[in-house]
């Protein structure tokens, strides 16, 4: 990991702060005064000290959560019950937040961390992460070429522009949706485009 990020995640100081702690020689590295914040370290094998004092490095916390019903994804609200009110109190962190969302009336697994690296690499874009959704039809029937749309991607009614994503029919009214991006209810809004 980078030294300036590191130093940053580990003690709370502002990345531009910690520059100038290079610039000034107050960070060390195995005895050592280091002054390039973009050479990598070890966690496991390098002693580091800012200012004097040996940097702590904090193990991360990753959960996994069946999100309720009800429930919003975010770490705070006055309005309403989050996730974090559903954390039992000894596992909550500073920096402990939702890597993705789900709807508030949405259930299933959602991930907690405080591993910004782990965050990103699941909700990032570029990632194509695969998210996959079980979904009831409670408005009727699919249109019949609705498999064919979600596969070719689509434009909703309000001209945002969804990927090509896959959707099977299950038994009943439910259906299985995989999605590699993550819009604002999208589920439903591109359920809803296909009749559904």
């Amino acid at each position: 990991m980078r030294l300036d990020r590191l130093i940053s995640q580990h003690t709370g100081i502002a990345r531009a702060k910690v520059g100038t702690l290079f610039r000034r020689g107050k960070v060390v590295v195995n005895g050592v005064v280091q002054r390039d914040g973009s050479v990598h370290v070890s966690t496991s094998t390098d002693a580091i000290q800012c200012e004097g004092v040996p940097v702590r490095l904090r193990e991360e916390l990753t959960l996994m959560m069946n999100k309720p019903a009800g429930v919003i994804t975010a770490t705070e609200s006055d309005e309403h019950a989050t996730v974090m009110d559903s954390i039992p109190p000894e596992l909550r962190r500073r920096g402990l937040s939702p890597a993705g969302r789900l709807d508030k009336d949405t259930t299933g697994l959602l991930i907690l961390t405080t591993d910004g690296g782990l965050s990103h690499m699941i909700t990032h874009p570029r990632r194509k992460l695969s998210k996959t959704y079980i979904a009831t039809l409670l408005d009727g029937a699919l249109d019949d070429d609705a498999e064919a749309r979600f596969s070719a991607g689509m434009t909703l009614a309000d001209g945002t522009q969804c990927r090509a994503a896959g959707l099977l029919r299950l038994d009943g009214d439910r259906v299985r949706v995989e999605l590699r991006e993550g819009q604002f209810h999208q589920v439903k809004r591109m359920l809803g485009h296909c009749g559904g």
